[in-house]
């Protein structure tokens, strides 16, 4: 298969003198341009906006609208493209639902997360947002827009470990608990009813998740299956679901469409 060449040049340009493509049809929000704004601060430009010369001398753009209007007076990279309009209209209509074709591996994406960290707030709202499954870059066109006040997504919190271990009485604050405690053990209860009521009062100690994940990165490797089976970490949401932690949402869905079947 022969498959042709269509990159002429590698060029630097001011953003300012490339245009915008009339055709464009997609829009950047303001998170996603924050969240560009800070790769690009963290990493630098690694790619090349697209471009081609449709007849008049100019460039307008095929691809690469959100970094070229971040800063007029910055100097970005661009492929300059051998395309004609129609040409340029295909390679525009094409590339992002392209990439949105690409089927995610789960695992080696929260992995990939664990082990990768930003200083940006807006990148790591970005990467929140990509691990609860809320990136939807392509929507359904053929269904009608609808505000649905109920959301299947399960909400798990990203943190990303930063600094030394913490100690190990930096991960909770017991000080309801054992108040709670204390006052359980002083009223002379039966034996059944305090073990009862000592049980109920350690949920009232408070977990610092983000310290725990700290804790859990610099951990050895059995005290990390520890706390993975304890759920105060969730590597493989998979697993997760096997071990019931999440199984309770699955209990609310059914509740839900047994009480609402036309919901």
């Amino acid at each position: 298969m022969t498959i042709r060449d269509r990159v002429r040049e590698l060029r630097r340009v001011r953003a300012g003198d490339l245009r915008a493509n009339p055709k464009n049809w997609r829009h950047h929000p303001q998170a996603q341009q924050d969240a560009m704004a800070g790769v690009l601060r963290e990493v630098g430009f690694a790619d090349a906006l697209l471009a081609y010369d449709p007849g008049d001398g100019g460039l307008t753009l095929v691809d690469g609208h959100l970094r070229a209007g971040l800063d007029p007076d910055m100097v970005v990279p661009v492929l300059i493209l051998d395309l004609n309009k129609e040409e340029a209209d295909h390679l525009l209509l094409t590339l992002d639902p392209l990439a949105a074709m690409a089927q995610p591996d789960q695992d080696q994406l929260l992995e990939l997360l664990r082990d990768t960290q930003f200083a940006d707030q807006a990148v790591n709202d970005m990467l929140e947002m990509l691990a609860n499954g809320e990136l939807l870059p392509m929507p359904d066109l053929t269904e009608p827009v609808t505000d649905n006040a109920y959301t299947q997504t399960v909400d798990i919190p990203i943190y990303y470990p930063t600094g030394p271990q913490p100690a190990i009485e930096e991960l909770t604050d017991r000080s309801t608990a054992d108040e709670l405690i204390g006052q359980i053990r002083q009223a002379e209860l039966p034996p059944a009813i305090e073990r009862f009521l000592l049980d109920a009062a350690e949920r009232h100690v408070a977990f610092n998740f983000e310290r725990i994940a700290n804790y859990y990165a610099h951990a050895p490797t059995d005290i990390k299956a520890l706390m993975e089976r304890s759920a105060l970490v969730i590597v493989d949401y998979d697993q997760a679901i096997a071990n019931g932690f999440v199984r309770l949402k699955e209990d609310i869905d059914a509740a839900f469409s047994e009480d609402y079947p036309n919901a």
